[in-house]
């Protein structure tokens, strides 16, 4: 097989090792829900499905929603921060493509797959049902911090970005109180992650645990790994930039 064939071009009868060739972060991915490829590569995505019960179908639909989304893993660091100077609506932009819109997407996932997995498996992991409320919560809470941010907050950043006059007291006193929320958010958010990391047991994957609930729980891990970082980013740099804006207006 051409190494170059593009993994969407691929069925579930293609072996792991050509899954591998042609996503190089295919790997990593199957890893992470308990498949070593370096065990199957000769072996076809379809006959180990069929051998741990789970969907081919589905995971290998995953495998191709989630390498679009792969190289956002390069801002794990401060390095991986492009340059955007002082530019408000530059950070604003940067922040709804690599963070807010990612984590929507994974957010709207794991509330379509939670209650379902919570049915069908609430009563034969416990862990489950501990966590259900508090994934709930941070559920309500995650859709008003995106809601707020992309439609309250970043209009009015991108005012106090580009006027050349003063700023009204009314804009400043919006994105004052804008920004304390955000902080507030901050906490809040941190608090939710670390009590379904605690009630769900470390989100880690039962012996024989199907293949939707590995994928839920990757899903989960992956969005609170990308939070973590837009709130270190915005503690760290952005909400440290708007108050140098207000303070120097």
């Amino acid at each position: 097989m051409d190494n170059s064939q593009s993994l969407k071009d691929l069925t579930p009868d293609a072996t792991i090792g050509q899954i591998i060739n042609a996503e190089k972060n295919a790997e990593e991915l199957l890893t992470s829900i308990g498949l070593s490829p370096e065990h199957h590569k000769p072996e076809t995505l379809r006959s180990i499905c069929q051998q741990k019960k789970w969907s081919e179908v589905e995971i290998l639909q995953w495998l191709k929603k989630n390498q679009q989304n792969n190289g956002e893993q390069n801002v794990d660091n401060n390095k991986g921060l492009p340059n955007l100077n002082d530019n408000l609506k530059r950070w604003c932009n940067y922040l709804k493509k690599h963070f807010i819109t990612k984590n929507s997407g994974l957010l709207d996932e794991i509330s379509s797959d939670f209650p379902r997995i919570h049915k069908i498996h609430g009563n034969q992991y416990q862990w489950l049902k501990n966590m259900q409320p508090h994934l709930e919560k941070l559920e309500e809470k995650l859709t008003y911090y995106f809601y707020f941010q992309r439609h309250k907050l970043f209009p009015l950043l991108h005012e106090l970005n580009s006027s050349k006059k003063k700023i009204l007291h009314g804009t400043t006193t919006k994105i004052e109180s804008g920004i304390h929320i955000i902080e507030e958010d901050h906490n809040e958010i941190i608090d939710f992650i670390e009590t379904i990391e605690q009630k769900g047991q470390g989100l880690k994957n039962p012996e024989g645990a199907c293949s939707t609930l590995r994928i839920l729980n990757y899903n989960i891990k992956a969005l609170f790994s990308s939070l973590k970082k837009q709130i270190e980013i915005e503690r760290d740099h952005f909400i440290p930039l708007v108050k140098q804006k207000l303070n120097s207006g």
